[in-house]
Formats: structure tokens, C-alpha cells, sequence
């Protein structure tokens, strides 16, 4: 395993992101289509706002997204995220621990920024979809973990854990553009339907 002289903090939290190489050096790494702050943006403007205005959800909900996938690599011992090696197989647990922690923090940060662009109120209500969906995804991530020690599970089981882990997250990020663009409970609830 090639372990880099600069395993800066910055360094941690850029690489999963693709911007950097394991070495450091700038890359357009594969990352994925990056669905989730693109939903947040559409369902925005959809409901009747500037896109501009849930930039902060958006990032959010990427940097949410990417504490999920370090954490996972570690819990599932996957070695390989997006045909490079993970986190924690180059800088080790305990590192890659530190660095989903910091996405997560990141993600906080990100909403923090709504109460510049729209009310407290609204900036509160994502709060909660934001808050109840790291709920759902935890649940989905120790299902699936439970799941690999078990012969068989159930469909319905299997519906929830995805429902968790992956659907849960889709759903917030359209229900909470939507708030951020109409300002409606009731709007943004139909997007996240």
C-alpha cells in the first residue's frame, strides 16, 4: 500500500472528493454522478426558487454522502471506491474514521450557511429532514451489516435496508430543495414522496 508523506487534513478530505491523487496531486477523479446535490439544485428551482439559494444544502447533503461511503469502505473492509483505493486502505482506520467524521461536521457547516439565503424557520425544517435521514441511513448501514451474517433475509427486510441507505437520502434531497424553493412543508413533502 502506497502511503503518502503529506497525509495533511485537507489531504484526507480531498481525495475522497477527487480532486487530489493519493500522492497529492490534482486530479478530475471519478466520483460518481454527484445525483444527490444535483436533485437538490433541480427540485429547488422545480418548486419555484434560485437553485443558487440551496448551494449550501447541496453541498451538504455531498459531503454527507461521502462521510457515508468512508465509513462504509471501513465497515465492509472494501478496498476499491470508484476503481481507486479507499481511504482507509491508503491511510489507514483511523484516518479515514477522522476524515467521515469531518465530512459529516462539513455537512453542518454547509447548512449552517441556508440562514444567509433563506429564513430560520425553513433553515430549521431542513435541519430535521436532514437529521431524521442520517437516522435512515444509519438503521439502512447496520441492516446491511446484520444482513452479512445472516442465511436469508426477508424482502421486505432487504426494501427497508435500501430504503435506509439509499432511497432515504434521494428523497431528502428532493424534499428539501423543494422547502428551500417554495417555502411549503406541503410542497416540499410532495417532492420527497
Amino acid at each position: 500500500t502506497f502511503v503518502p508523506t503529506d497525509a495533511s487534513f485537507d489531504h484526507l478530505i480531498r481525495y475522497p472528493l477527487g480532486w487530489i491523487n493519493a500522492q497529492g496531486e490534482a486530479e478530475n477523479a471519478p466520483v460518481g454522478k454527484r445525483i444527490r446535490p444535483l436533485l437538490v439544485l433541480l427540485s429547488c428551482e422545480a418548486a419555484g426558487g434560485n437553485w443558487k439559494t440551496a448551494l449550501p444544502a447541496a453541498a451538504a447533503v455531498e459531503f454527507l454522502h461521502n462521510f457515508s461511503l468512508i465509513h462504509d469502505d471501513i465497515q465492509d473492509n472494501s478496498e476499491i471506491r470508484r476503481s481507486r483505493p479507499t481511504v482507509w486502505k491508503i491511510w489507514g482506520s483511523a484516518n479515514a474514521i477522522n476524515a467521515g467524521d469531518a465530512m459529516f461536521t462539513l455537512a453542518y457547516i454547509s447548512l449552517q450557511q441556508l440562514t444567509k439565503v433563506v429564513t430560520a424557520s425553513i433553515t430549521l425544517k431542513v435541519w430535521d429532514i436532514f437529521n431524521r435521514t442520517n437516522l435512515d441511513l444509519t438503521r439502512g448501514q447496520h441492516m446491511d451489516m446484520r444482513f452479512e451474517q445472516e442465511q436469508s433475509i426477508t424482502i421486505d427486510a432487504y426494501l427497508s435496508m435500501i430504503a435506509g441507505k439509499s432511497a432515504s437520502l434521494v428523497a431528502a434531497c428532493a424534499e428539501i430543495g423543494a422547502l428551500i424553493g417554495s417555502g411549503s412543508e406541503t410542497i416540499a413533502r410532495h417532492f420527497g414522496a
